[in-house]
């Protein structure tokens, strides 16, 4: 349920399973079951799962879906009472603090329920099956690091892009002089994807590590838990995630100033418009 670019390198043996979230947000009533279908087979092929560990990847899905209303129903309620209310009111410091704890909670509670799931299928793939799996990260890690070979001028403005792209989504049409400021603030903002790459690459290589050793469920689900509560740490040589995070903040109030009333009604309405679908698929879940 994540605002940053989709990083598909990050944390590669539950990637499949985080497909889940995309289902959450997405489907309704009637399409829940072919999202179930729809989850495993992703998760199958990205994991090459025999029939046995693909019925009981199957069975974990349904689980997540079954528990998601209670796990995580009034959570998504109070966060989006309290973002649409800075909408309307403004936003500030203090509440983008407090919006930055309420997803943090979240994202724990679906974190760790996605891996106490995923753990024990986990723990049965076979040497085979993990080079296969490594081998689908290396092909999407060189495209990452092509991607960081590229001209900086050429990634800056993709970069540009992806703010512009998001910002509209929310406020709908953007004026010249919104989205040239937005250009320019972008240009201002430190590129620190050399870093986060780095350590996407150290934790593909300790996950890796963890998984051929075959110790079981619970080692698997302790190291992912791990790389999942410092998976904002880069490492040596990058900024604190406190800093990083505090940049996200400075960023989101200046985009916020750029916006007149009707583009904040447009994001007021575009929140309730992604709660319903979720209200939908957690209504179903629950039934």
């Amino acid at each position: 349920m994540n605002p940053k670019p989709p990083r598909h390198h990050r944390r590669p043996l539950i990637v499949s399973l985080c497909l889940l979230l995309v289902v959450a947000a997405a489907c309704t009533g009637l399409l829940q079951n072919f999202g179930a279908r729809w989850v495993t087979r992703q998760i199958a092929e990205e994991l090459d799962l025999d029939e046995a560990q693909t019925t009981a990847a199957r069975a974990a899905v349904d689980r997540l879906i079954a528990a998601a209303p209670d796990a995580v129903g009034a959570k998504v309620e109070m966060l989006v009472a309290t973002v649409d209310a800075a909408i309307a009111q403004g936003l500030t410091e203090k509440k983008l603090l407090g919006m930055e704890r309420q997803v943090d909670k979240l994202l724990d509670v679906v974190a760790r329920s996605i891996i106490d799931q995923a753990s024990p299928i986990l723990a049965t793939l076979r040497e085979s099956q993990i080079e296969f799996v490594e081998a689908r990260i290396r092909v999407r890690l060189e495209k990452a690091r092509a991607e960081l070979e590229k001209p900086p001028e050429e990634r800056l403005a993709k970069r540009q892009d992806q703010l512009v792209e998001a910002v509209g989504d929310w406020a709908g049409t953007l004026t010249d002089a919104q989205e040239g400021a937005l250009r320019s603030y972008v240009a201002g903002l430190p590129d620190e994807a050399a870093a986060r790459f780095a350590a996407d690459e150290r934790r593909v290589a300790t996950v890796a590590a963890v998984f051929r050793e075959h110790r079981g469920p619970d080692a698997i689900r302790d190291a992912l838990w791990k790389e999942w509560k410092n998976r904002e740490d880069w490492g040596r040589g990058a900024r604190s995630p406190q800093a990083r995070r505090a940049e996200g903040r400075e960023a989101l109030l200046f985009v916020y100033g750029l916006l007149d009333a009707e583009q904040r009604d447009h994001a007021s309405r575009h929140l309730h418009e992604l709660h319903d679908k979720l209200k939908t698929f957690l209504g179903a879940a629950g039934s």
